[in-house]
């Protein structure tokens, strides 16, 4: 499943320039943010969304992103992910979870990835997925993709 925020214009644009693609997410993230904060959910879910589709196309053809795009991903989608919480739609708040982590463990999957310090990361990320299973009541459907967290930073972070 793919969430689609940006129009199609916009889309064309920001993949032009990676300048102008990180600038454009910083602003739209601090909107979100703000949006977030007030919790005004309709806004931050438009700003957040944007950023998080940014992130993914910004990561789009990289199959070894650096830590400053895994970063955007990862606020981006965890900040989604709760406005989505907020506004009662755990499917895509789960969506959002596991497309962040399964990225953070991709990048742990390959040699470039190994040699960057994504353990925090990674732990935040299964910190937020436990959190929601839990809440869900279904804990014991993330035994495997703990289990997989552990096993890849125990290889990389010896």
């Amino acid at each position: 499943m793919s969430i689609r925020f940006l129009c199609d214009v916009h889309r064309e644009q920001l993949q032009q320039s990676q300048a102008i693609a990180c600038q454009r997410w910083d602003e739209w993230m601090e909107a979100g943010r703000e949006a977030y904060s007030r919790r005004d959910w309709l806004p931050a879910l438009r700003f957040l969304g944007c950023c998080f589709e940014l992130s993914e196309l910004m990561m789009k053809g990289n199959h070894q992103p650096d830590v400053p795009e895994l970063d955007r991903h990862m606020i981006s989608g965890h900040y989604l992910a709760e406005c989505f919480a907020r506004c009662g739609e755990s499917d895509l708040q789960r969506h959002c979870l596991l497309a962040v982590h399964y990225r953070l463990l991709q990048a742990l999957r390959n040699a470039r990835g190994r040699r960057l310090p994504l353990k925090h990361n990674v732990d935040i990320s299964l910190q937020m997925l436990e959190r929601y299973y839990r809440d869900a009541g279904c804990l014991d459907e993330l035994t495997h993709c703990r289990r997989e967290s552990k096993r890849l930073l125990a290889r990389c972070y010896h």
